[in-house]
Parts: structure tokens; C-alpha cells; sequence
């Protein structure tokens, strides 16, 4: 079986910069399924991008040692001969498109690779049919939900057919179903065609009976350490929501109806989200619930009525209602607007609609809470993802915009993050009264936190009491 290991591994990004490892050394031990834990931002898809030899032809410098592919340096390795052997799945899968619809998008990986052109109509089919992927052959990438992309990123990678697949984030915007059904399919992988998987998760639900070997990257030493099995969690069911009673709000809608790409994604729906709570929208990919914060933030075309205090929307100019209503992003980079983080926070301090409480002092607490004080002087776009989550987070708080639409903030954090990025805003929410609505399918260690739920399905909206209908 082909081997991967980095031996005595020093890297850093920039000369003037701290490494990011420091004579690492670390095996993927061939024919096994492998799990990698670490909290956010202490170097794991660094790790990956260096494990498939992106680095550092595309960035930062190695001081001391290498990465062996096989006995050979990968770094002198042909890209397509590389990734006929070791693939990698970024944590945005829109960063691994380049072509427009499915179908093209596989075909492109398929020919990087020379495969020869016969085979590669029977190689798209087999992995279509392996992800119960038929239907999507010929959707635009565009049109397609935060978790559908990541199933059709993970199929491109797979379609490779590489020894070694390595897998930064894989499940961040996946449903609960999705997750476990990729799971099981990534272990017959493992099984049946003796690949080597290496994943990196900050969730360790549903990797029991799964995973061979648990990993843990120290941000502090840094190195890899070998975790006990039994920390592994078994995958939950549900965590349901207990309904609170609802208070009133601002922003409501009456017989909205929503379709996009010649889909009913909603119909005839009523609601008003209540004012200083946070609810929960879920939904399995590709329902609709990106469209349905797209277009109470006026960015996406619908039917009915969305109004404000009682206003319609129409009757407000987009620069103000985007004063009413802010949607953070899916993808963290698309939100910002400066190229450094103490930038991007500045920014928002000057746009914040409260500023009595946002204050320097404040902030301050903040940016510690988050971890990202050591982070203001680095370049947003090369943060981690977690990072990236966590600023993005704190900037549209600091804007305090009265509605606050949230659009899977928590993927890619680790639990402790994730615990702190909750506690924020909900502290924000309460003081602020501000009406909330998160996209999340990260549910453990959420839906606790939460005042209500409302679940998008067969195109309609349901508030839901304990994980069951509610009325």
C-alpha cells in the first residue's frame, strides 16, 4: 500500500512569522480510516495541504524536512501523477469547482488526472451512483445548496479513485442523514478498495465503530498525539428544541412562497420571527433554507409579502433594509470587505447601528472570547476556516442590525468555539433584542441554547415543540 508521512516537518508561512510546525513528524498508516481533531486554527488543513503537496508550491516555506509520498518527496511529484495517489477535499467546496455543472466538473478532474476519455463516462456514472448523485448531473454548481456542494466535492475527489483521500471538514454543511450515509459509504471505501482516509472533524458523532485510529493536533506543542477509540461519540438522533413562549417582532411574513431553479421550495407561509430569541431553521440540503434567508434579506426573488414594523419590504431601499435585516454567509470570505481582520472589525465599529455597546472595551472582551486577538494583524483570507467563522461572526454582531440571519455560522468550529460563538450571540440578542434565525445542522451543543425551531420540509415551514409538530 503507498505511504504518507511528513518526517521532522518545520513550516511557516512567512519568514517573519512563528512556525506552524516544528520537526512534526506524523504517519497515515496505509488501509485505515483515520480521524483528526484540534481546535480551530491550530493547523490542521495547513497539515492536509501539505500532506497532498500543495504547499509549499502554493504557499508558506518548508525550514526542516519533508513529506514522503511513497519514498519520493511529494513536492517533486507531477500534480496529476500526485493525485492519482493522494487526493484532498477542501473544508469550502467552492473552492474545488471550476466548471459549471456537475457533469463538467467531474470530467475536468477526470481528464487532470488523463484518464482516458472511454472510462470517463463510466467512472461519472459509478460515483454518481455511489452518492445517489443521478439526479444532479446536470445541475449548475451555482444552484446547488452549502451541503449538496460538499456531496458533489466529496464525489469529484472520489472520482480520482486516489489511494489516499484526505478530507478537511467534509460533513461542515451536511445534514444528520447525509452525514451518517457518507460515512458508511467513505468505511466501504476503506474496506472494500483498501483506501486510506484521513478526516479532519470537529465533530465526533457518528465515527464509532468507524474510525481505526483517533489523532489530535496540539495548537500549543505543535504535534500530533494518538487519542483513545473511547472517546468517540455514537451518533444522536435528534436534539430537539423546547419550544419557549414566542415574543413579538418586527419582521414577519404572510403567504410567502419561494422557487428557485424551476423548484416549489415554500408555500403560503406565515410567521413573525419573535424579538430578543434565537430559532433554529432546519432542513435537509437542498430544501431551501439559503433561499428563505436570502430572501427575507431581499436577495432572492419570492411571492407574498415580507414587511418590517408592518411596512412592506418594497417600500424600503435595499441599502436600508440591509440597515433592518443582516445575513451572514455561508462562506465566510464572501462577507468581508477589507483584506486584514483588525480592518474588517474597524469597519464594522464604524457602521455599528449601537455603538454605545459596542465599545473599544467590549470588543476587546470579545476578539479574547473568540481567541482572535493574535489574529488582527493577518490577512482574513488566510485565517483558518474556524478563524474565518468566528470573525465574520463578531463583525456582523458589531453591526447589530435589529434582524440577524445566520446561515451555518457554526461549521468548522471546534466545541469550544462553538460553545463561545453561541454564547455571544445569544448574550448580543437578549441585550440588544435582536430577532435571530440560525441555519445550523451542527445540533449537539445548539439547540439547547435555543428558544424555538422551525423546520423547512415537503415546501413547508413548521414550528416545531420537542422535535415534534407544534399544533
Amino acid at each position: 500500500m503507498i505511504k504518507l508521512a511528513a518526517q521532522q516537518l518545520s513550516f511557516r508561512y512567512q519568514p517573519t512569522k512563528s512556525l506552524i510546525f516544528d520537526h512534526l513528524d506524523f504517519q497515515v498508516e496505509p488501509g485505515t480510516f483515520s480521524l483528526l481533531t484540534g481546535p480551530s486554527g491550530c493547523g490542521k488543513s495547513t497539515l492536509f495541504k501539505l500532506l497532498a503537496g500543495l504547499y509549499p508550491q502554493y504557499g508558506g516555506q518548508i525550514e526542516t524536512g519533508q513529506v514522503v509520498l511513497d519514498g519520493q518527496n511529494v513536492a517533486e511529484i507531477l500534480p496529476n501523477q500526485r493525485a492519482k495517489k493522494v487526493a484532498m477535499l477542501f473544508q469550502n467546496p467552492s473552492r474545488q469547482f471550476a466548471m459549471r455543472t456537475v457533469s463538467e466538473q467531474l470530467t475536468f478532474a477526470l481528464e487532470n488526472i488523463q484518464l482516458p476519455l472511454v472510462k470517463i463516462p463510466q467512472q461519472i456514472e459509478k460515483v454518481l451512483a455511489v452518492f445517489n448523485l443521478d439526479s444532479f448531473k446536470q445541475r449548475k454548481l451555482q444552484t446547488l445548496s452549502g451541503g449538496e456542494q460538499q456531496r458533489v466535492a466529496l464525489a469529484t475527489v472520489l472520482a480520482l479513485d486516489s489511494q489516499i483521500i484526505l478530507l478537511d471538514e467534509p460533513f461542515a454543511n451536511v445534514d444528520l442523514t447525509g452525514r451518517k450515509q457518507l460515512l458508511h459509504d467513505l468505511k466501504q471505501l476503506q474496506l472494500n478498495y483498501q483506501k486510506t482516509i484521513l478526516v479532519a472533524d470537529h465533530d465526533l458523532s457518528g465515527y464509532q465503530g468507524i474510525a481505526d485510529h483517533l489523532y489530535h493536533l496540539d495548537s500549543k506543542t505543535p504535534q500530533i498525539t494518538s487519542r483513545p477509540l473511547t472517546e468517540l461519540q455514537q451518533s444522536a438522533t435528534s436534539w430537539p428544541v423546547s419550544l419557549h413562549k414566542l415574543n413579538s417582532g418586527d419582521l414577519s411574513w404572510q403567504q410567502l412562497t419561494l422557487v428557485t431553479a424551476k423548484r416549489q421550495l415554500l408555500t403560503g407561509s406565515n410567521f413573525t420571527l419573535p424579538r430578543g430569541q434565537l430559532g433554529l431553521l432546519s432542513g435537509e440540503n437542498g430544501v431551501g433554507k439559503s433561499t428563505l434567508l436570502a430572501a427575507l434579506s431581499q436577495l432572492h426573488p419570492y411571492q407574498g409579502q415580507i414587511s418590517y414594523q408592518q411596512k412592506a419590504a418594497q417600500k424600503f431601499n435595499q441599502q436600508h433594509w440591509n440597515q433592518l435585516v443582516g445575513l451572514v454567509f455561508q462562506n465566510s470570505s464572501d462577507q468581508f470587505v477589507r483584506l486584514s481582520a483588525q480592518d474588517e472589525i474597524k469597519l464594522s465599529q464604524k457602521n455599528s447601528l449601537q455603538p454605545k455597546y459596542w465599545t473599544i472595551k467590549r470588543i476587546i472582551q470579545c476578539l479574547q472570547q473568540l481567541d482572535l486577538a493574535g489574529i488582527l494583524d493577518q490577512v482574513c483570507y488566510q485565517l483558518s476556516g474556524g478563524q474565518q467563522k468566528k470573525l465574520q461572526l463578531l463583525s456582523m454582531l458589531i453591526m447589530a442590525q435589529p434582524v440577524l440571519l445566520l446561515d451555518e455560522p457554526f461549521a468548522g468550529l471546534d466545541p469550544q468555539s462553538l460553545k463561545q460563538a453561541l454564547q455571544l450571540i445569544r448574550e448580543t440578542a437578549t441585550q440588544l433584542q435582536l430577532s435571530s434565525l440560525i441555519v445550523s445542522h451542527q445540533r449537539a451543543g445548539v439547540t439547547e441554547k435555543l428558544d424555538y425551531e422551525l423546520e423547512l420540509a415537503h415546501q413547508q415551514l413548521t414550528l416545531l415543540q420537542g422535535g415534534l409538530n407544534n399544533g
